[in-house]
C-alpha cells in the first residue's frame, strides 16, 4: 500500500472510531450508526467523483480517462462533502432524526480524518504546493486547528449555549476560509478563472459564506431550550 493509502486509511479509521464513540450522543442506535455511515461513504464517493468528472470532462471527452476503467483516478473533496451531506440528510429524514445534531459531530470528525489524510498527500506528492510551500502540511495543520475550534463549539452545543448545527457550520466556514487562502499556493493546476478565482476557490468561498450565515442563523442566547434528537 502507498503512503497515501496508509494515511488515508488511518484518517478514515480515526474519524470513524471517534464517531462510533459518540454515536449515542448523536441519537443513533448501533444499527443506525453503521447504516448511516455506509450511506454517507457511498454518497461521498459518488459526489467526489461526479465533481471531478464535471471539472475534468475534457479528459473523458478525449478518451484520456474512462469513467469505469479509471474510476480510482480523480476525486474532489468538495464534491464528496456535498454527496455525504445529501446522503446524511436523506437518512435523517427517513429515520426521523435531527440532521444537525449528527452533523455537529461530523464537523469534528471530518477535519480530524482529513488532517491525517493530507499527510499522505504530502508523502505521495499529490496536491503539491508551489516551491517552497508544503501546502498539504499547511492544510493538515489548519485542519487540526479547526478540529480544536469545532470541538469547543460542540461542547457549547451540548451545554445548550448554542443551537444544534453550530459546530458543523463553524467547520464549513473555517475550512472554506482555509482552502480559499491555501489554493493559490497549490501547483496542481487551477486553470478556470472567474473574477480571479478558480472553481475550487469559488466553492470554498461559497462554503465559507454559507457556514458563516448558518452560524449566525443558528446562534441562540444562553438559556434557550435545546433542540433534541427525535
Amino acid at each position: 500500500m502507498s503512503a497515501y493509502g496508509v494515511f488515508a486509511a488511518a484518517g478514515a479509521v480515526t474519524a470513524i472510531a471517534w464517531l462510533r464513540r459518540h454515536h449515542r450522543a448523536m441519537g443513533l442506535s448501533d444499527n443506525e450508526f453503521w447504516a448511516a455511515l455506509w450511506l454517507i461513504v457511498i454518497g461521498a464517493i459518488i459526489g467526489a467523483k461526479a465533481l471531478f468528472v464535471g471539472l475534468g470532462w475534457r479528459h473523458y471527452a478525449t478518451g484520456e480517462l474512462r469513467l469505469w476503467a479509471d474510476f480510482g483516478t480523480g476525486f474532489v473533496f468538495f464534491g464528496g462533502l456535498v454527496g455525504a451531506a445529501l446522503a446524511a440528510g436523506g437518512f435523517a429524514c427517513w429515520r426521523r432524526l435531527n440532521f444537525w445534531r449528527g452533523a455537529d459531530y461530523f464537523g469534528v470528525a471530518l477535519p480530524l480524518g482529513h488532517a491525517i489524510g493530507r499527510v499522505g498527500c504530502y508523502c505521495e506528492g499529490c496536491c503539491a504546493g508551489r516551491a517552497p510551500h508544503p501546502v498539504q502540511l499547511y492544510e493538515s495543520a489548519g485542519l487540526l486547528v479547526i478540529v480544536f475550534l469545532a470541538a469547543r463549539v460542540l461542547r457549547s452545543v451540548n451545554a445548550h449555549r448554542l443551537a444544534c448545527g453550530a459546530a458543523f457550520c463553524a467547520y464549513g466556514a473555517l475550512y472554506g476560509a482555509l482552502r480559499l487562502a491555501l489554493d493559490p499556493l497549490r501547483a496542481d493546476g487551477r486553470p478556470e478563472r472567474f473574477l480571479g478565482l478558480s472553481i475550487q476557490q469559488g466553492i470554498a468561498l461559497a462554503l465559507m459564506l454559507g457556514g458563516a450565515a448558518g452560524w449566525q442563523w443558528l446562534r441562540r442566547p444562553k438559556g434557550t431550550a435545546p433542540v433534541t434528537a427525535v
